[in-house]
């Protein structure tokens, strides 16, 4: 019945749209995007992503009020010093999608219409029916209700709101074996933070940074498709360790991706080897010309999830945005993909607090496996040191909030480009000022880890980590006089940041720390 519902969803969009689409396909030609794709891209002069890296060490170094150990980190976690990439400016070709995706929608509201009927509807189905579109769903309750499975009815109903399946020809079967060798990949290291849950959470969230704010209509079939599918892909396998580990240990990876973004190479790799398989090739039918440029799309995306270069990335973006016009398709794309990633700080506490738990607890077992190995701890892996609510308050000041104000920036620019383009052409325009569903809850969340940071005169026994309980009661408390910490370690508060040669960690820790009865810390973004 769900097929036969599609299928009446998709022609009745089809007939919606079929005067617009032939009107636009007589504009350009039916070749027209393809041979502009197949056109080699020029080269830009290659970035020097030395010199910007040392810019963004000396603006971290210089902030007074943040702790030694927290601007380590940063510098650690979001710099690259050995090596650059060269950046390419393709001329865009811009095709809306608009009118598909607004079909759909209306078709939605239909099905939605027909399951009130006696027809039965898992609760996994119906959440993702009603909350899909919400920027603070919650991944945790969807991922328990697919009993740890949350790709196969997830992937699958992303790509039918935009027209994906039938564009093209995707066998749903074969997209239901590859979701499932996603999943397993996933939860191979059953790690607490980098695993399935994850990697849905940022492929809704990717689907609702271009569909909330309207970008989808800046984005080709094969952009969109090829942006959710990188968001979902982006950490499969990963070990729960950063690159840095993987190098200062000589693991297997690093031998064989030569020291260079280890994982997010993996990553990729890992996807694509399981097309091998053709029952699990989802995507069989497309094009060889389509197929060149989706890998193009996720080969860059994944690469761009890679923290040591987020300075550089945020960079580029910076100065391209001064010509919108020019900007780089893949480059946004990159930078949608790369925001989506490190989003957690800008859902509701809740999730926030969730996720930065999880991830602090993976970054400590790594500290565990180095005081093991006789290695010296990354930063933010040392169970006993780390100061979890200073961590993230520097984290969302320094990464987050710039990154997701470039991004809405972003959006602004270049659907401004778009709607003049669409001026040309007599086609209803989009707003131009998108929506940023972000910023109250980052607002919200910055506000929160403040309040649980330590003053300085004083010396708690437990480095800026409380208990969840404790934590509960600075949220609401109102005094002037600041949360009282509640003392859960012996170690003391001002030790010495770990040591300048440690290791890196490869996961931004995203947020927030939450030790003390249940003995987790809150994650913050990712570990890559």
């Amino acid at each position: 019945f769900t097929t036969l519902l599609y299928t009446i969803k998709f022609e009745l969009a089809s007939s919606f749209m079929k005067r617009t689409l032939t009107e636009s396909a007589a504009e350009e030609g039916p070749s027209s995007v393809k041979k502009a794709r197949c056109q080699p891209p020029t080269e830009e002069a290659s970035v020097g992503m030395v010199s910007e890296d040392i810019e963004a060490q000396t603006m971290i170094s210089s902030v007074e009020d943040t702790p030694k150990a927290v601007k380590e980190w940063l510098a650690a976690t979001f710099t690259k010093q050995i090596f650059g990439r060269r950046q390419t400016v393709e001329p865009p070709k811009f095709r809306s999608i608009v009118q598909a995706v607004r079909a759909s929608m209306y078709v939605d509201k239909i099905t939605r219409k027909a399951s009130q009927a006696n027809i039965t509807v898992t609760p996994a189905t119906a959440m993702l029916q009603e909350d899909l579109n919400k920027w603070d769903i919650d991944v945790f309750k969807y991922d328990a209700l697919t009993n740890n499975k949350p790709f196969r009815g997830l992937f699958g109903e992303v790509l039918q709101r935009y027209g994906l399946i039938k564009r093209f020809k995707i066998n749903l079967t074969h997209l239901e074996n590859y979701c499932a060798l996603v999943e397993q990949g996933y939860n191979m290291h059953g790690n607490p933070y980098h695993n399935a849950v994850h990697g849905a959470d940022v492929l809704i969230t990717t689907h609702n940074l271009i569909s909330s704010t309207g970008f989808a209509a800046w984005m080709t079939d094969i952009e969109i498709m090829a942006l959710l599918f990188a968001a979902m892909i982006h950490d499969v396998e990963h070990t729960g360790t950063t690159n840095n580990f993987h190098i200062c240990t000589s693991s297997p990876l690093t031998i064989l991706y030569n020291d260079r973004s280890v994982l997010e190479n993996h990553h990729i790799s890992t996807a694509f080897r399981y097309f091998q398989n053709e029952e699990s090739n989802p995507f069989s039918k497309l094009s060889k010309d389509d197929f060149r440029e989706m890998r193009g799309i996720v080969v860059e995306a994944v690469l761009g999830t890679d923290m040591s270069a987020h300075f550089t990335q945020i960079k580029n973006m910076q100065n391209a945005l001064f010509t919108p016009s020019a900007v780089n398709r893949n480059t946004a794309l990159t930078l949608i993909l790369h925001c989506a990633d490190i989003s957690h700080p800008t859902k509701e506490w809740k999730l926030h607090k969730k996720w930065t738990d999880d991830l602090m607890e993976e970054f400590f077992i790594q500290g565990d496996q180095e005081t093991q190995l006789g290695l010296p701890n990354s930063p933010l892996c040392n169970r006993l040191e780390t100061l979890i609510p200073e961590s993230q308050v520097g984290f969302i000041d320094f990464i987050i909030i710039p990154s997701m104000n470039l991004l809405g920036d972003m959006f602004d620019a270049l659907l401004l480009v778009h709607n003049e383009e669409m001026d040309k052409e007599g086609t209803k325009k989009h707003d131009v000022k998108v929506k940023r569903p972000w910023e109250a809850r980052l607002a919200e969340n910055r506000a929160r880890w403040k309040s649980l940071v330590t003053p300085k005169e004083e010396t708690p026994a437990t480095n800026g980590r409380i208990s969840e309980d404790e934590g509960e009661k600075q949220d609401t408390k109102s005094s002037s006089n600041g949360p009282v910490q509640k003392s859960s370690s012996p170690a003391a508060a001002k030790q010495p940041p770990p040591a300048a040669k440690q290791p890196p960690p490869a996961t931004p820790p995203k947020q927030a720390t939450r030790s003390g009865e249940n003995g987790k810390t809150p994650p913050v973004g990712s570990n890559d």
